[in-house]
């Protein structure tokens, strides 16, 4: 596995055991970082914007883990698709977990510079926690 493999594989792993998302964040993401996607609801921009969002992943589904099926790297950038998985037993966009397993499909493409990202483009597929599941 390449280099930049090797650092998207270990965000993955990281975010999925850390109870420290700061520090997680500020190992990872470059101070000139740039998210490219927008989230409704949250002003935030940049490193603030990944300890929010990671913050709010971890608070919603505790064990969450990220099972990845394919990664595709060119130049600087490697892309990710797979799926988050866990127990929904918090709070997420609003919503409350009642226990259910929930997988949230994803495709990420993220930038790196000098071992750390600077940029993020992404979509989820986050409807698993708004009904039933499968």
């Amino acid at each position: 596995m390449s280099e930049l493999k090797d650092l998207m594989t270990n965000v993955y792993a990281e975010m999925s055991a850390t109870d420290d998302v700061n520090a997680m964040v500020d190992k990872y993401f470059a101070v000139d970082f740039v998210e490219h996607d927008t989230i409704p609801g949250i002003e935030a921009e940049g490193r603030e914007l990944a300890r929010m969002m990671f913050g709010m992943m971890k608070s919603g589904i505790p064990d969450i883990r990220v099972e990845i099926d394919l990664m595709v790297e060119e130049g600087s950038k490697v892309a990710a698709f797979g799926a988050f998985v866990g127990t929904f037993t918090g709070e997420m966009m609003g919503v409350t977990g009642q226990g259910q397993q929930v997988r949230m499909p994803f495709a990420d493409v993220l930038e790196w510079r000098n071992g750390q990202l600077v940029a993020h483009w992404g979509v989820s597929d986050m409807s698993a926690l708004f009904g039933p599941t499968s």
